[in-house]
């Protein structure tokens, strides 16, 4: 699984690419696979949350 850094560094990456792209409909298809790559960071970070507590759940016992 790749961390929610690398998932908002993809998304930077398609952002840039938008920002430079000449026609609408592709600016608007690489604008829509960043917020896509924003979401995967969004889950990776919750999974690395959720983790993060069940790693300390277990080492209180």
């Amino acid at each position: 699984m790749h961390t929610p850094r690398y998932w908002r560094k993809r998304a930077e990456e398609f952002r840039t690419k938008a920002d430079n792209a000449e026609h609408r409909q592709v600016r608007e298809a690489l604008s829509r696979a960043a917020e896509s790559y924003d979401e995967l960071a969004r889950r990776a970070e919750a999974i690395k949350t959720v983790q993060d507590v069940a790693d300390r759940g277990v080492l209180s016992q």
